[in-house]
C-alpha cells in the first residue's frame, strides 16, 4: 500500500510568527520521520519561499505556492494525492503534535489502513457525542484514494467565515460512508489543540473571533450538519444555505447551546 502524509502548510511573513511556525514544521517532520521514515510527506507549501525543512529519511514532495488560503490548499494537496496515485494520505496540520500511548501504536494505526483499503478514519476527540472529533480536526485523518475520489473536501471557505469546512466533511463522510468508516488503535492522537506549553500563531481564526465570525461560521456549520445528518448526504444547493453575516447566537439550529456542533 502506498501512503503519503498530506500538509497544508502557509508561513506568515511577520516575526516572530513565522520563526515559529518554521519550528513546528520542523517538529512536525521530525516526529514523522520518528514514527514511520518509510511514508511520504507531500506539503502544499505556501509562502515558504527560501525556507527548506530538516531532512528526513521519508521522502519529500514540497509543493511551493503562493499564499492559497485553507480551502484552495486542501483542493491542491487532494489534486497531487490523486496525481501522484497514493492509496491513503493521513492529513495533519503543520503545527501537529502527534502524542503515542506505546511504543507500537504507531504501527498498530498503519496497520489498520491496510485492513481497510477502501476507508477512512478520524481520531475521536472525546467532547460529547455530538461531537467526537472536536479537537481533532482533520489530523491524523486517514482517507483512501477510492474515498477521496468520490468524495472531495466541501466547498466551504472558513477564511470567508463560510463554516468550519473540516467539521462539515468529516460528518459528510461519517453519514454518507459509514460502512468504510472504521476506528483507530486506541493510543494514538494529535495534541497540539490541547498543549499548554505553547500557544499558536492567531491567523484567520483569531480574525473571525474579533470580527463576530466565528458565530457565524458555527451557525453554518450547524446547519449543514443537521442536514446531512438527516439526508445522508449534502443538498445540491448548499452554498445557497450559508449565512453571510449575522449576529452570534450562542444557540445552535436545534437550541442546543454552541460549543460542540457535530451531528454523530
Amino acid at each position: 500500500m502506498k501512503i503519503c502524509f498530506g500538509i497544508p502548510s502557509w508561513l506568515p511573513d511577520k516575526e516572530p510568527d513565522r520563526s515559529l511556525r518554521i519550528e513546528r514544521i520542523n517538529r512536525l517532520f521530525k516526529q514523522l520521520n520518528d514514527l514511520w521514515p518509510d511514508i511520504d510527506i507531500l506539503v502544499i507549501a505556501q509562502n515558504w519561499r527560501d525556507f527548506e525543512p530538516i531532512e528526513t529519511t521519508n521522502k519529500q514532495a514540497i509543493k511551493k505556492y503562493p499564499e492559497l488560503g485553507i480551502l484552495i490548499a486542501r483542493k491542491k494537496l487532494r489534486e497531487e494525492f490523486l496525481r501522484l496515485k497514493y492509496d491513503y494520505i493521513i492529513m495533519f496540520d503543520d503545527d501537529a503534535i502527534i502524542k503515542c500511548s506505546n511504543n507500537h501504536v504507531h504501527l498498530d494505526y498503519i496497520a489498520e489502513l491496510e485492513k481497510h483499503p477502501q476507508g477512512f478514519c478520524f481520531i475521536h476527540g472525546g467532547c460529547n457525542h455530538y461531537h467526537p472529533y472536536i479537537g481533532a480536526q482533520l489530523n491524523l485523518c486517514a482517507i483512501s484514494r477510492f474515498i477521496y475520489e468520490r468524495e472531495p473536501m466541501v466547498d466551504v471557505d472558513p477564511q470567508k467565515k463560510e463554516g468550519f469546512e473540516d467539521s462539515i466533511f468529516a460528518c459528510l463522510l461519517h453519514y454518507k460512508y459509514s460502512k468504510y468508516e472504521f476506528n483507530p488503535p486506541e493510543g494514538i492522537k494529535p495534541i497540539q489543540f490541547n498543549n499548554p506549553n505553547e500557544k499558536a500563531p492567531s491567523t484567520w481564526h483569531g480574525e473571525a473571533r474579533k470580527t463576530g465570525g466565528l458565530g457565524v461560521m458555527r451557525e453554518n456549520t450547524s446547519k449543514l450538519q443537521k442536514y446531512i445528518s438527516e439526508h445522508k448526504d449534502l443538498p445540491k444547493n448548499y452554498k445557497e444555505m450559508l449565512v453571510i453575516h449575522k449576529p452570534i447566537s450562542n444557540k445552535t439550529v436545534d437550541g442546543r447551546r454552541n460549543g460542540c456542533y457535530l451531528y454523530f
